[in-house]
């Protein structure tokens, strides 16, 4: 169990450092979140359960369910933006928007 819930963390926090990387932190840009999970290799139906969870806490809005399109909200800006080193992967894309490693 111990190994789902880090595997789902991960998600988490992959899906939202690529979603600040590719929206350039703006709250205005909207992008597909199932063009977000195939490039970091998530399932879609992980993928619609974790913008479920990432829309419950606020840190992402979506405009349209069935296709996945979303965009990032300032809460999740926020929350990208306070993430320790230690969870940002040296191949992560930076908060700065800039890919590291």
């Amino acid at each position: 169990m111990q190994e789902i819930i880090a595997r789902r963390r991960r998600h988490r926090t992959d899906f939202m450092l690529r979603l600040y990387a590719r929206t350039d932190a703006s709250v205005a840009e909207f992008v597909s979140a199932f063009d977000i999970g195939e490039e970091l290799g998530i399932e879609p139906a992980e993928v619609a359960k974790l913008v479920g969870y990432l829309e419950e806490k606020g840190w992402v809005m979506v405009d349209d369910h069935r296709s996945g399109l979303l965009r990032i909200t300032a809460a999740g800006i926020d929350h990208v933006e306070s993430l320790p080193p230690s969870e940002i992967g040296p191949g992560d894309p930076s908060p700065e928007g800039d890919a590291a490693g």
